[in-house]
């Protein structure tokens, strides 16, 4: 049964037959009703002509139509038939004459459209429309829709291939939406039109958005269309099927009775979200919502195999086995590649409630049931034989059958020799029946540990101590002590007593009370049995060394196997203690060999296993560690739930919850636990989820699993651990310090929460609070500690310290001897240097593979994708993720720190080009600046730099020199200069005629009168230069090249939060100016920061508002503009988003320029949807505006030549993208946005108005073109990209460099630079 989702779908188009019906139904289906539906003799003569037709028939189905029309012979269906069946048999006369005869009976009808579709698809040539249907067949879906293009020619299909046309688009998921919306189309406009209803239902099937609406649509064509029922049917088994679905599915069968298949799809896969939401409720220990979840899942479907299978492991945590093994057998008898495993679990299930009822049984008095009850559980085999065993045979005894018990024990050892229980057993039995030899003898057989619970001194006390055990069980401790002291005064001597009471007083914290009780047993004299019972206590409490000293005092000849088993518990322990210490030290090779040593021989104990499996997953052998767990696993239930944590949690890690789940359901498991043991290592399920949803950035997530399971156990500290690490993450530095703070008086061993207050304290800028936190630190200084301690101290402005810090955490981490974080690592008695080749990427020269065949064969499993004995797709060890995270951010603080302290030069090369008119607003500088950066004072750098600048503008056009300095003027002047010369000469007074246009007038006056037989004289020589004059076309003097050099000189002091500089424009101008400014940017709150400035700087625009320029005509000096005032900018950015708003004001003052102002806002915001510790990306929205009182952005004597616009607005989308890799700092950015400003009109010589008023004056008179810069206004799309990059050559070296482009509509700016940074005194 095929239940995949389409891609690529083949269409049924290829026959003849198919073809012409296709046509046939694609035409019929948009006509309008006839008499036909109304007849029942029509209807069925039309049945028959379709009939034979799709038969291929046509001579029988143009028969049946005559019919029709000799009982209607303006029957339009019939006329419209008969024309069509005669063009698609080839007779295009007898076509066209049918198609008359429906014309005229019928004008306008929509059947003559339908007739001339199909004709032109008649025209189309066969062998191409069968190539487009050919490649839509094979799935070339691009290819197809070309070839269907090129047979209509453009975009919209003809009617009659419209619904293949659309459904091979759909074929694509990137055009199905189209293709969707043209179908969508074709509907609405013909809502009779089957064809296209059946090629939009399968069109919307294809997508799992619009599948459902798709398989309603098809429900109701299928009736009649056994392809809308195909498609239904396919349809129906790609959806992924919820209990709401129901419907779809009974009307599906309902029509297709005989169809069990798609009704077998729902019930199996029905409710799929909902059993995973059950078992992960159930991995998390919510019970009651698994619970609903299964239940709402088997409503839908009785028999949901994995429902059943989860309502009997809730059964089973609940203590209900009869209803677990009534669950579990339903499951198995499902069948499926589960239902082993569910049978056998049903089998135990069946057992542990037989054994339960008949313990319950003993309770109610009614032992003759509990016997009957338990007698056929003893033929079981392993574990639950024998457990049932020792139940009946104590029953037995109890109930007075000794001869009965006596024999069930002996078989039990028959079975089993050293059953320590079984001997225990016999030796009440034996002497309950005076047999004291006997007695005696089993007692020489049990360990000298058991054996004074065996011999009780007078009174036997063991009753005592299990009800104690089942109150501690209960979560009665203050009872199971009374309990225990009525058993110590009974027996003042019994050494097990006061084990007992000193493991209940550990768990209640008073460890003081606890260990005093055990002290007399752990004295030298204490006897053998009271040495062994201290050697026990003192390893329930880690105290390893203590444990082996305690052994060493039993000679080895006095040791029994248990004491033996002790002692090498100890050792193992003792080597695994070397392990974790090499392990929080970061020598993680040390460790490793310590514990592949301790591999090749495991421990017994689940537990120590349990150790051993987590400490290979901490040095990274993953595979090791989990092949360990199986190994232990598949020896049998050896303890209880406790016994197995770690096991557990290394499954977790290595991505195996379903096996870890599934043997702590095992019964055995849950009947030898506690709740609170079972439920304290669900705990860890929810807190790896979450950490791992954290780590993913589900935040919200995250909060969900840890509040449930924090309000089932409101005072777990791992739970509020990982809770104040969820607020870390979301930037609330505040409510994960509340948590910190709240546990640090209950801190784990490591001192998480005082770790995780230090980093809240750093964040929130309180140094004197993480100085005096970390204070508070004991035991080892591991490097995420030193790393920590590092930050504290720059914090504090000791880089010196902080840098000390950082080596010694990367000794620590590579092995260096002297790591300790008091000072550097040394060698032959001096500091250690650091190693030259720190940013390089080096690889070793290793092969490529170990397999023995130099290639990995197919047989083989790539070891390329192998780290570390890491399993494919499993997560990478924890402790080696914290450790290579650690290593990462020691290397990347100490390069910062080293590139910010230390003193460096630098030299580089810019180039940036404005694109414009030759000699005025066009700009190419060439800079190559030179600085010297060092730190004389703390926390202070003072840079100094020297920049030779080159500036070339070119030179302007004879049209240009008119708007260069005082060419229009000139222009103008030279002009009436010519003309006063000319009217002197014909003489007229020029002085007498207020324009041009009059002394012109007057001149062609006196050329009439004056110059009919001599035009050749100077008179009218004269009159023929006044009549002709044109200002335009006067020259102003040429403006020549435009270029200029010089030197920049700048000194600089920048700070934490301030920096101010102090520099010239080019030095070796006519112009220069001093140039600085000072900013200030304190913060205001954790992620708030105000940034104030005052400034005076060079507006670099063009070569004129830049160092300014000389005017030809007049000789003048004007230009080099600064822009003087200041600006308030508050921004936030809380790592994840930010928002900025800022406002200025700025006075523009030149040399000869008008005075100007300007006014400018700027806000905007950010988000960071992609963010890494090494990359992110930033996209957002930014508004500006921008308005001055004057527009000086022109050339002419007392303009500025700068960008000066008035209304400006600018609507601007920027992303950003950075990364560092390697030894690369990449930055991508881009921007795109919308702008709109105008230009106020302008004075020609706007700071000069003497000269403005002659200039006036000629424009008025005629001698010159204009004396104002027109007013505009300008709109569109402005965009900008820019590329910027850094590589470290080698540790002292960096070499960077940048490039971009800014547009708007005439406006092109390029700007590429280079440079070297050395690093001269690198700490």
């Amino acid at each position: 049964m095929k239940t995949s989702n389409p891609r690529v779908r083949p269409l049924p188009f290829l026959t003849p037959s198919r073809l012409r019906l296709a046509l046939w139904a694609a035409g019929l289906a948009v006509l309008p009703a006839t008499a036909a539906e109304s007849n029942p003799a029509l209807k069925a003569l039309f049945d028959q002509a379709a009939y034979w037709h799709e038969k291929a028939h046509d001579e029988l189905a143009k028969d049946a139509l005559q019919k029709v029309l000799m009982v209607e012979a303006n029957n339009p269906e019939a006329l419209y038939l008969m024309s069509l069946y005669a063009m698609q048999g080839g007779d295009k006369a007898a076509a066209a004459q049918w198609r008359q005869k429906l014309s005229a009976a019928s004008p306008g009808d929509p059947r003559l459209n339908a007739l001339d579709n199909a004709s032109a698809v008649q025209a189309i040539p066969p062998t191409q429309l069968a190539t487009a249907r050919q490649l839509a067949a094979r799935g070339a879906v691009g290819q197809a829709l070309e070839a269907y293009r090129t047979l209509f020619s453009g975009s919209t299909p003809p009617e009659s291939l419209a619904d293949e046309y659309y459904l091979t688009m759909a074929g694509d998921q990137t055009l199905l939406p189209q293709a969707i919306d043209g179908l969508k189309a074709r509907v609405n406009a013909r809502p009779t039109d089957s064809a296209a209803r059946l090629a939009l239902g399968k069109a919307m099937t294809y997508q799992a958005a619009t599948r459902r609406d798709g398989i309603s649509l098809l429900a109701g064509l299928s009736e009649k269309s056994t392809d809308a029922a195909a498609a239904q049917r396919q349809a129906l088994l790609w959806l992924t099927p919820q209990p709401e679905d129901r419907p779809l599915y009974e009307a599906y069968q309902q029509q297709h009775p005989n169809d069990s298949g798609v009704m077998a799809y729902f019930q199996k896969n029905v409710g799929g979200a909902a059993k995973g939401e059950g078992f992960t409720a159930l991995n998390s220990g919510n019970t009651g919502d698994a619970q609903a979840k299964f239940a709402s899942v088997l409503a839908t479907n009785p028999d949901d195999a994995d429902a059943l299978a989860g309502l009997g492991y809730i059964a089973q945590r609940n203590g209900n086995f009869a209803k677990a093994e009534e669950y579990l057998s339903r499951a198995a008898q499902q069948g499926g590649p589960e239902g082993e495993k569910w049978r056998t679990q049903a089998q135990d299930a069946h057992f542990y409630a037989a054994l339960a009822e008949a313990k319950k049984a003993v309770t109610a008095g009614d032992t003759d049931r509990a016997l009957a009850l338990s007698a056929p559980l003893t033929a079981e085999a392993g574990d639950k034989g024998t457990a049932a065993a020792l139940f009946r045979a104590d029953l037995l005894r109890r109930t007075g059958d000794l001869p009965g018990a006596a024999q069930l024990y002996r078989a039990l050892l028959t079975r089993n020799s050293e059953d320590n229980d079984a001997k225990t057993g016999l030796y009440y039995v034996l002497r309950q029946q005076g047999d004291t030899a006997g007695a005696d003898a089993v007692l020489q057989t049990l360990p000298a540990a058991l054996r004074p619970r065996a011999q009780p001194a007078g009174v036997n006390v063991d009753p005592l101590r299990r009800e104690a055990a089942e109150a501690v069980q209960a979560n009665n401790p203050q009872r199971a002590l009374l309990l225990l002291q009525q058993a110590q005064e009974k027996q003042p001597d019994n050494v097990w007593v006061t084990l007992d009471k000193a493991r209940i007083l550990t768990k209640l914290g008073d460890s003081a009370q606890a260990q005093a009780l055990m002290a007399p047993a752990a004295e030298p004299n204490a006897p053998a049995s009271a040495t062994y019972a201290a050697a026990l206590f003192a390893s329930e409490n880690g105290n390893w060394p203590q444990t082996d000293t305690l052994l060493a005092r039993i000679p080895a000849r006095s040791r029994t196997a248990a004491m033996r088993e002790l002692a090498g518990r100890a050792n193992f322990n003792r080597q695994m203690a070397a392990a974790n210490a090499y392990l929080q030290s970061g020598n993680v090779t040390a460790a490793a060999n310590t514990l592949h040593a301790l591999a090749q021989t495991p421990p017994a104990s689940p537990a120590d296993s349990g150790a051993l499996a987590k400490g290979l997953l901490s040095a990274g052998d993953t595979h090791g560690a989990v092949a360990l767990v199986h190994q232990s696993m598949q020896q049998g239930v050896k303890g209880n739930a406790g016994d197995y944590a770690d096991q557990i949690s290394v499954l977790n890690a290595a991505g195996l919850s379903s096996e870890a789940d599934a043997w702590l359901s095992n019964p055995a498991i849950q009947a030898g636990s506690s709740p609170q043991q079972i439920s304290a290592l669900r705990t860890g399920f929810v807190i790896n989820e979450a950490d791992q949803l954290r780590e993913q950035g589900q935040n919200a997530a995250a909060y969900d699993k840890l509040i449930v399971a924090l309000q089932n156990d409101p005072q777990n500290r791992d739970l509020m651990l990982a809770m104040a690490r969820l607020y870390q993450s979301g930037n609330m530095n505040k409510e994960a310090g509340q948590v910190y703070d709240y546990l640090l008086t209950r801190d784990t061993p490591t001192q998480d929460a005082r770790a995780g207050a230090v980093d809240v304290a750093l964040a929130e800028n309180d140094i004197p609070r993480a100085r005096q936190l970390m204070g508070g630190f004991t035991g080892p200084r591991t490097p995420q500690r030193l790393l920590q301690a590092a930050r504290v101290a720059e914090a504090q402005g000791d880089h010196d310290q902080a840098l000390a810090l950082l080596r010694s955490a990367k000794g620590k981490m590579i092995g260096l001897a002297g790591a300790d974080g008091s000072g550097s690592p040394s060698i032959a008695g001096l500091a250690l240097a650091d190693n030259p080749f720190i940013n390089r990427t080096t690889r070793g020269n290793r092969p490529t593979t170990a397999s023995a065949y130099g290639s990995v064969l197919p047989w083989q499993q790539s070891d390329a994708t192998l780290n570390g004995g890491q399993i494919p797709g499993a997560p990478v060890s924890p402790l080696l993720a914290r450790q290579s995270a650690t290593l990462k951010q020691v290397d990347a603080m100490l390069d910062d720190l080293q590139e910010q302290h230390a003193t460096w030069a630098q030299g580089g090369l810019s180039i940036r080009g404005r694109d414009g008119e030759s000699g005025l607003s066009q700009l190419t500088e060439a800079k190559a600046p030179m600085t010297f950066s060092a730190e004389p004072f703390d926390s202070a750098r003072v840079s100094f730099t020297a920049t030779p600048v080159s500036l070339s503008a070119g030179s302007s056009s004879a049209t240009g020199n008119a708007r260069f300095g005082q060419g229009a003027l000139a222009q103008a002047q030279s002009a009436k200069e010519t003309v006063a010369a000319a009217a002197t000469a014909a003489g007229l007074d020029i002085a007498s005629y207020s324009s041009l246009a009059k002394l012109q007038t007057a001149a062609a006056a006196g050329y009439i009168a004056n110059c009919g037989t001599n035009a050749t004289s100077a008179q009218c020589a004269a009159y023929t230069t006044i009549t002709g004059a044109d200002p335009t076309t006067y020259s102003a003097p040429a403006s020549g090249n435009q270029n200029a050099s010089g030197v920049e000189l700048a000194l600089a002091v920048s700070g934490d939060h301030y920096k101010a500089d102090i520099g010239s424009t080019p030095l070796g101008q006519d112009l220069n100016s001093l140039v600085g400014g000072v900013q200030w940017s304190p913060k205001l709150g954790d992620f708030t920061t105000l940034t104030m400035t005052a400034e005076r700087r060079a507006v670099t625009d063009s070569l004129l508002s830049y160092v300014g320029t000389e005017d030809t005509y007049s000789g003048k000096k004007w230009g080099q503009v600064t822009k003087n005032g200041g600006s308030l900018n508050l921004s936030y950015d809380n790592g994840d988003a930010g928002f900025y708003a800022g406002v200025g004001y700025y006075s523009y003052l030149g040399n000869h320029v008008a005075s100007n102002q300007s006014i400018e806002t700027n806000a905007g915001l950010y988000v960071r949807p992609y963010r890494l510790d090494d990359r992110e990306l930033k996209t957002g929205v930014n508004v500006g505006y921008m308005d001055f009182s004057k527009n000086l952005s022109y050339f002419s004597y007392g303009q500025g030549g700068y960008f000066s616009p008035q209304n400006y607005v600018s609507v601007a989308f920027p992303v950003e993208y950075t990364q560092k890799m390697d030894d690369w700092d990449l930055k991508l950015n881009a921007s795109v946005g919308y702008q709109s400003y105008s230009k106020d009109k302008s004075a020609y010589f706007p700071d000069d108005p003497a000269l403005q008023s002659q200039l006036e004056s000629l424009v008025a008179a005629g001698y010159g073109t204009e004396a104002y810069y027109g007013g505009s206004s300008e709109n569109g799309i402005g965009w900008n990209l820019g590329a910027a990059g850094n590589y470290h050559l080698n540790r002292n070296m960096i070499v960077g460099g940048k490039v971009g482009y800014d547009t708007f509509g005439d406006y092109n700016e390029s700007r590429a630079e280079l440079y070297f940074r050395y690093l001269l005194d690198r700490k």
